[in-house]
Order: structure tokens, then sequence, then C-alpha cells
């Protein structure tokens, strides 16, 4: 069973993970800007987008195995993961098939995304689905087998890659998009063999052998978490689709750079809901596990206003910091309200957990779909009517009532 200390090292090892990319971005957000211009600039976020969903098509069997593999037996955990390991291949499939479509068809509507059109950009985002889940699947195992440690260090590296190899390859004059995103995924492939090692190790992995089907406990939880992860793209990152292809790339940058600071405090703030969900499904009592609902929802909250407080008074010096002035201004305005939504969102983050390892994955899956379907509609309105400020007003407001939600099915 997790203690509490334990919980603790965990969870400062997952945020150290997420800390030294986020500042690592943070500082290299500046100089790139500056280095890239304001529309390459916005491209190359979009990509970054871009990378974090690809994961999305390991189709729930991460979060699967944060759920199921603390549940098992030993003799049974070497099974699910040579299994999830063997469909990580299959689903990888299927996320090129749809990637590609997307890439051909985007362009054709935005010319904003003519760079994807490249053949030789095409061909390395197509190579990046297969690395994405490849990797989502392997930190998945990582975590569901409480070596944070390890899931730490494998995390901090593949995100602190997407920063510094766009940073040093820009400082050299290299902008070319093509060789930067080449350059990323050869770096987040070495990633994989001493990773695909250990699981040799603790796991029997067998690429080839044939195991045992284990295809039921994989398929269990899997089309819902799919479901709310399709959800959580749409109401994550198809807003910025919306006002890139109303606005254009200059219009929103300042909207973009915000966001982008704020995405990264909230993967900071989620990581205790990552560390709590072996947990959570290990120990299936309710009441214990509201305990750490609360003591995670308040060490976001107390995180976030102490947060809020250094930049409010740390934004002469921000403002300072940039060459661009208003823009300056701009980026700050939004992340105020930014900051609303992203503490919601943590907070999300850890009662979804607490949903997920109990098994719970149907109505907040549903939730998640109805949530979704309104928000884009509702954005175009409010884009046209209250421009960007509304829009970010929007994000938050649909994050809070979000964990709102959330808190009455755990409640349930």
């Amino acid at each position: 069973m997790f203690g509490s200390a334990r919980i603790l090292g965990n969870t400062v090892a997952t945020i150290v993970s997420v800390l030294i990319p986020g500042l690592l971005g943070l500082w290299s957000l500046k100089p790139l800007l500056e280095m890239l211009g304001g529309e390459t600039f916005t491209i190359l976020s979009f990509f970054w987008v871009y990378t974090s969903h690809l994961g999305f098509f390991d189709l729930g069997i991460s979060r699967n195995l944060g759920i199921e593999l603390p549940k098992l037996p030993n003799g049974e955990k070497s099974k699910l993961v040579n299994q999830s390991i063997r469909k990580a291949f299959e689903y990888s499939l299927i996320g090129v098939v749809v990637v590609a479509l997307l890439l051909f068809v985007i362009p054709i509507f935005n010319p904003q995304f003519s760079v994807v059109s490249q053949f030789r950009v095409f061909v390395v985002l197509i190579v990046w689905v297969p690395l994405a889940v490849i990797q989502m699947i392997v930190r998945g195992v990582f975590e569901a087998s409480e070596s944070f440690i390890s899931a730490a260090v494998f995390r901090a590296y593949n995100q602190s890659v997407l920063f510094l190899v766009p940073w040093v390859m820009a400082s050299w004059g290299q902008c070319d998009i093509f060789q930067i995103v080449l350059m990323i995924t050869v770096a987040r492939f070495l990633s994989l063999f001493p990773s695909f090692y250990w699981l040799m190790r603790q796991y029997s992995l067998e690429l080839i052998k044939k195991i045992e089907d284990q295809a039921v406990v994989i398929h269990r939880n899997n089309q819902w978490i799919t479901l709310s992860n399709v959800s959580g793209i749409v109401n994550g990152s198809l807003d910025r689709f919306v006002l890139l292809s109303l606005l254009g790339a200059q219009a929103i940058g300042a909207y973009v750079f915000a966001q982008d600071f704020g995405i990264r405090i909230l993967v900071l703030s989620s990581s205790f809901a990552l560390v709590l969900l072996p947990f959570f499904s290990r120990n299936q009592t309710k009441l214990q596990n509201h305990i750490w609902v609360k003591r995670g929802s308040g060490l976001i909250l107390l995180s976030h206003i102490g947060l809020g407080l250094i930049l409010f008074f740390g934004q002469t010096y921000l403002k300072h910091g940039f060459t661009n002035m208003p823009l300056a201004q701009d980026v700050i305005d939004f992340f105020w309200i930014f900051l609303l939504g992203i503490t919601a969102n943590g907070i999300g983050h850890i009662l979804l957990s607490a949903l997920h390892s109990h098994r719970e994955l149907k109505r907040p899956a549903l939730w998640h779909v109805i949530s979704a379907l309104l928000y884009i509609p509702l954005l175009y309105w409010v884009l046209q009517v209250f421009g960007l400020t509304g829009a970010a007003v929007l994000w938050s407001v649909r994050s809070v009532i979000d964990t709102i939600v959330l808190y009455f099915l755990w409640r349930q």
C-alpha cells in the first residue's frame, strides 16, 4: 500500500519531471518567438500540441494500465503489459491513417497549415504517431508499476527535447520546420531503448512469442476512456483551430502564448492525480480515497494561489523581459483569465482519476461528449461577439463547470 511519505515522494518526482521541461519551455518561448517570427512560432506551438495529443491513439491503454495493473496478481501483470505493448502497434496503424487524412485535408481549408503539405514534414509527422503511442503506453506501465522515478526521467527527457531542439537549432540559424521536427523525432526515439530494456527485465516482454490472450482486461475500459480522451482533445485544443481559422496566426499570438504557459502549469498541478491513480485503484475503500481527493484539491488550490501572488507582484519584471511591451500586457491579461480554468482543471484531474480507479467510466465520458458538442459552437459565437477575451473566459468557465460535474459524479 502507498503511505503518505511514498505518495509525497512520487509526487515530487512527477512534479520535477514536468517542472524541468516547463521551465525550459518558459525560458525558450521568448527567444524562439524572436528567432522564428510570430507566424512560424505559432505553427511550432501547434506542433507541440499535436505531439502531446498523439498519445490519444493508444485508445485508452495507458489509462487502463493505471486502473487494472495494480489490481492484478503478479502472475497476470506480465500478460497485461505484453498485450498492451502489442496493441500499441496495432492502434498506431489506425492513428497513422487518421492523422494522414487530417494533415492532408486541413491545409486545403486553412492555408495557414500549408507547411504540413510539404512531403518531408508530412512523413515525419506521420512517424510521430506510433512513436507517441508507444511512449504513452511505456510511461503508463512505469506509472502503473509505481516506478515514478523512471516515469519522471522518461517524461522530462521527452518533453524537454520539444523545446531544447528548436532553441538550439534556431540559435544556429537552422529555422527550417522539417529539420526541427526531424531532430525532435530522433531525440525522442532514443528514449525507447532503455525503456524497452526495463520492460524486458521487469515483465519478460516478448514481442514475437505468443502470450495468453488478456484482451478482456485491455478492452474492458478502453471505449469509455477513449471517448473521454476525444472530448478532451476537442475541449482543450480544437479551440485553437477555430481561433486560427477566424483570426489568423498573428492575431492570436498572445492568446496562444498565455495558454501554452497555462497548460504547463496544468500539467504540473495534475501530477498529483497521476500518482494517486494506482493508489486509488488498489484501495477500493471510497472513504479513504475521499480524504486524498480533498488533500489533492487543497494542494492545487494552495499552489495556484501562491503562483498567482508571485505573478501579481512580479508582473512588472515579466513585462520588461519582453521586447514587445503590448504583447507582454496581452499575455498577462489572458493568463489571469486562464488561471481560473487551469486551477479547476487540475482539481478535475484528481476527481477523474478517483472515478476511473473505481471503474466509473461511463458517466464522465458521456458528460465530456456533451460538453464538447456544446463548447465549439458556443466558442464560435463568443469569438464573434466578445473576441479573444470572451474566448478565454469561456475556456475557463467550461473547466469550472466540468470540475463541478465531476465532483457530483464522484460524491454519488
